[in-house]
């Protein structure tokens, strides 16, 4: 199982947020994109993070998705995509 200890607390807010640093592999950026204060989408990442049970995001040296975090978003793009009929 990916993430063997989700309990189902993770809010949509938080996948939004997740979803924008991964794609742009940079919470500084994410934040301008969402319109919130790059704190606030760090807490909300690791809140999601500790949901998850597994690190989202390498944070250094270079920051980028681990293999969990990859297949997450994948996860979350397949989805959008389905409900959106694009697949």
């Amino acid at each position: 199982m990916l993430f063997p200890s989700l309990t189902g607390r993770m809010t949509l807010n938080q996948l939004r947020i997740f979803e924008a640093v991964a794609r742009h592999c940079h919470f500084t950026r994410a934040a301008e994109e969402l319109y919130l204060s790059q704190p606030s989408v760090s807490v909300q990442v690791r809140e999601l993070e500790k949901e998850c049970g597994t690190f989202q995001l390498v944070r250094h040296p270079r920051k980028r998705l681990s293999r969990a975090a990859a297949a997450f978003h994948a996860l979350l793009l397949a989805h959008r995509d389905a409900e959106q009929g694009v697949i």
